[in-house]
């Protein structure tokens, strides 16, 4: 039977949502399909499926990503569903739970792991931007002389300031994980 859930998680929240769908899978809801703010599930064994979620380069249907896809199939992951963006896709991979108990780890090496934070670090820093001139724009229209005080700008403002920070805090934190690598990088050198 079919499941579909909307639920939203931030960009910044990978591994809590990574984390719900694997729990969702351990319930038996095995995912069929994402998109930003919905999960389709169809019901499976429980603890069959493990899951993972990755950014690529380029769309998911670029030659270079299938090649990877059919790469990944012949270590038993599969692709379940991607979302494209304009220079990335976000991927949804699955495996047999019994092939990867420890979970799927692509990133297993330093330096991919580095890329990949390097890539997530960037995407906090731009969105943690746009959110901060967001807030600026909406906090300057809510003090405007000519309309006196607007409380929707205000209010609007204000949310999206505490975005900004959210981002700004995980972009932090990828920055001291990228510097934690190197240091483990240089160690194994």
């Amino acid at each position: 039977m079919r499941k579909v859930v909307h639920k939203i998680f931030w960009i910044w929240e990978l591994e809590k949502e990574q984390a719900w769908i694997n729990d969702m899978a351990d319930h038996g809801y095995a995912l069929v399909r994402a998109g930003r703010f919905s999960f389709e599930f169809d019901d499976s064994e429980p603890g069959q499926y493990i899951y993972k979620e990755i950014f690529l380069k380029g769309s998911s249907y670029s030659s270079k990503n299938i090649e990877y896809f059919k790469f990944l199939e012949e270590m038993g992951i599969t692709e379940v569903c991607a979302i494209n963006y304009p220079a990335t896709c976000w991927v949804y991979l699955r495996a047999l739970k019994e092939d990867y108990p420890g979970g799927i780890e692509l990133y297993s090496d330093v330096e991919s792991k580095i890329t990949y934070e390097r890539v997530m670090m960037w995407y906090m820093l731009f969105a943690a931007i746009v959110c901060g001139l967001g807030a600026a724009l909406n906090l300057f229209m809510a003090f405007t002389p000519y309309n006196g005080v607007s409380y929707l700008n205000l209010f609007v403002g204000i949310g999206v300031l505490v975005i900004m920070i959210f981002a700004l805090v995980d972009f932090i934190k990828r920055v001291i994980r990228i510097t934690k690598l190197k240091k483990e990088r240089k160690i194994h050198e």
